[in-house]
């Protein structure tokens, strides 16, 4: 399709440059796609996309130059290709969406069309600088990983030399966890907002059992047996299997009892199942995670209106996810780190140190010490 005729009147203006209905110019970057409002200032406007226009001449230039002398030497565009055939097979459709999409970032950008063997560190850390700023810092942190990894393929290829991975020295973007820690009091106002008792039974699981709500919702009762509750961890594709024993127990409840809470009238291999009511034509299936995050959210919401939950200023509010925390500091205050760890399914204490962390947002009581005599 061949692009639209500019107006008569903007005949003279520079690629890139628009305005809209109301006279606001912009200009949009070609290579990315992101697009920077420009005020309504049509003079200032010209000059500014003029010299974006120059600076991206000469960079593309500068890649091609480089592309024509590479003595037809891989660039790190083809390359990626060949890693994404590589590593996308046999893994779980959101992993292969979430490799696609961080590796597409690396392919698109201008510096992907030089020789993988002349990319350097200041290549590698303008690529992700753009990435942070056109996706944020955590997509950026993703796709920097994604790059090192690239770079340590094309090494065992022979393609870059040994000790030559451009993305060591680069710093990683800063990132901060904006969401919120749940606390136990949380927990309890949202469990007491919740509408159905398959989520009810969804959060107990959650809580005492600490594991994610993927791994909750495919909870079966043939998974019970032998005094033990078997966990196949979703996240680790069966690297990490955890048998929990039944009597578990934080406060008055235990594994044993949260299971027993999911037996019902209805028939179903699935522990998180739906029941009578608003889902009574899926009576006995697995509840979907939209459904049950939908219906997290919306006791969250109700537990808020009722001035039962504050997120702290600042703080996105809690999520389901958050569930998986509290448990870890439950534990690890009842029954040791150690514990905590095992229960999780982490592989390192460190892993399960962050979890146990309350990002600030609890009071530490400094006590004096006892007097004696």
């Amino acid at each position: 399709m061949n692009a639209r005729k500019r107006q008569a009147t903007r005949r003279t203006w520079p690629n890139n440059l628009y305005q809209n209905s109301n006279g606001y110019l912009w200009f949009k970057n070609p290579l990315t796609g992101k697009s920077a409002g420009l005020g309504r200032d049509l003079e200032a406007a010209i000059k500014k996309v003029k010299r974006a226009n120059l600076e991206i001449a000469r960079n593309l230039d500068e890649q091609n130059l480089l592309a024509l002398t590479g003595d037809g030497k891989k660039t790190l565009a083809e390359h990626c290709v060949d890693y994404q055939n590589e590593y996308t097979k046999d893994r779980k459709p959101n992993t292969v969406k979430n490799y696609k999409s961080q590796i597409k970032a690396i392919r698109d950008d201008a510096r992907a069309s030089k020789p993988i063997d002349q990319f350097t560190p200041k290549d590698a850390a303008d690529l992700i600088k753009e990435a942070e700023r056109s996706r944020g810092p955590t997509q950026a942190t993703n796709i920097r990983t994604r790059l090192k990894d690239i770079f340590r393929d094309a090494i065992t290829h022979g393609l870059v030399e040994a000790g030559r991975n451009p993305v060591e020295s680069v710093l990683k973007p800063k990132t901060e966890v904006k969401r919120a820690r749940m606390t136990k009091d949380d927990f309890w106002a949202i469990y007491k907002r919740a509408d159905q008792q398959w989520l009810k039974n969804a959060l107990l699981l959650a809580l005492l059992t600490g594991q994610r709500v993927s791994d909750v919702r495919k909870m079966r009762f043939d998974d019970v047996r032998d005094g033990f509750l078997w966990v196949d961890q979703l996240k680790k594709n069966g690297k990490t299997k955890i048998k929990i024993p039944l009597d578990v127990a934080l406060g008055e409840h235990s594994v044993a009892g949260a299971i027993s809470q999911c037996r019902d009238n209805v028939v179903s291999r699935h522990l998180i199942h739906f029941c009578d009511g608003r889902y009574s034509s899926m009576r006995g299936k697995p509840v979907s995670y939209e459904t049950l995050n939908g219906a997290f959210i919306a006791a969250r919401e109700k537990a808020t209106q009722e001035n039962e939950i504050e997120t702290p200023e600042g703080l996105t509010p809690t999520t389901f996810h958050e569930i998986r925390s509290l448990t870890a500091r439950l534990h690890a205050e009842q029954n040791g780190e150690k514990f905590a760890q095992a229960l999780l399914g982490h592989s390192s204490k460190a892993m399960t140190e962050l979890y146990i962390d309350v990002r600030g947002q609890h009071w530490v009581e400094v006590q004096l010490p006892q007097k004696t005599g």
